[in-house]
């Protein structure tokens, strides 16, 4: 893997991060999970098993069942880690020696190094267009510059334009966090977390306010690059739904997606309405979403987001 002062580019990144993933999946064992960190740049997790209620407790076999099925979480999660651990040095030992000093001057490289987070190494991987000697401003223009005017091909399908869209993203993220998400709506999540009070009126706790905070925050972003996927999508392609959106939009009537998923499936909806000639053949990793198409009502989402996570803390 090479820096771009090394003639390294994005596309023999991707063609060294599929054949990789090829490997992984089928040649390390418990792999398939980790190798998609290849491709999403987001780390993957076991889901726990479910807690008993005291009621079940109480069911000898349903006690111990639920202790085998811990015992195997364990397990199956030290052999994720593992994996990680492995893949994190294996992405390092593929970069060239240009390259992984200009890793080694991104912050947090030390204490990627410590965790082996791999998902951070990945990223970095991106970031070879920056010098880590260039003011971090300009860093930040780049990166936000490249996101703004990329465009979605004619010939390129729906999968590989959000994945590589949402590659750039990351890249931006690294320096100034979700994207979207401006000082103004930080400060307005802020207000409303503050404000919200339990159905008995009682202000909530300070982990339940953190974990709405964050919910908010990654929902706002959600509609923020769902957005910017309709607008940077194939201007020929998908003219009639980008009009349409607007028309209603002008109208009062929001019909624009909120997630990245519903994005995807608008794209995925419009090129099947489209004569032939002016389709492009869709990549099979491009999973279909099915969306009620109606407008998300957003008054009081602080209350509605602390109650729901209240009531699993």
């Amino acid at each position: 893997i090479k820096a771009a002062s090394e003639g390294g580019d994005k596309r023999m990144l991707d063609v060294i991060f599929e054949r990789l993933r090829h490997t992984i999946r089928s040649e390390w064992i418990a792999g398939q999970e980790v190798a998609s960190i290849l491709e999403t740049f987001e780390d993957v997790e076991l889901t726990p098993p479910t807690r008993l209620t005291d009621e079940e407790k109480e069911d000898d076999l349903l006690m111990e069942m639920w202790k085998e099925d811990v015992k195997q979480h364990v397990s199956e999660r030290r052999a994720m880690d593992k994996v990680k651990q492995k893949l994190y040095s294996t992405v390092w030992m593929m970069m060239s020696k240009v390259l992984q000093n200009k890793v080694m001057g991104q912050n947090g490289y030390i204490e990627s190094g410590l965790k082996k987070d791999v998902v951070w190494l990945t990223i970095q991987a991106f970031v070879t267009e920056f010098d880590s000697t260039t003011p971090e401003s300009l860093s930040v223009a780049d990166a936000f510059e490249k996101i703004i005017t990329y465009r979605q091909l004619e010939s390129m399908d729906n999968a590989d334009y959000v994945k590589n869209l949402m590659t750039l993203i990351k890249v931006y993220e690294q320096y100034c966090g979700p994207y979207g998400v401006h000082y103004m709506e930080i400060k307005k999540i802020n207000d409303e977390v503050r404000a919200a009070v339990d159905d008995m009126g009682n202000p909530f706790s300070d982990d339940v306010k953190a974990a709405a905070k964050n919910v908010m925050i990654r929902d706002f972003r959600e509609a923020v690059i769902a957005m910017l996927i309709i607008r940077n999508a194939c201007k020929r392609r998908y003219s009639s739904l980008k009009k349409n959106l607007v028309t209603d939009f002008g109208l009062k009537i929001n019909k624009y997606p909120d997630t990245i998923d519903s994005a995807v499936n608008a794209l995925n909806v419009a090129e099947s309405q489209l004569p032939p000639f002016l389709k492009k053949q869709r990549s099979p990793e491009v999973q279909f979403v099915q969306t009620n198409g109606e407008q998300k009502e957003q008054m009081g989402r602080s209350s509605t987001t602390l109650l729901a996570i209240g009531a699993k803390m």
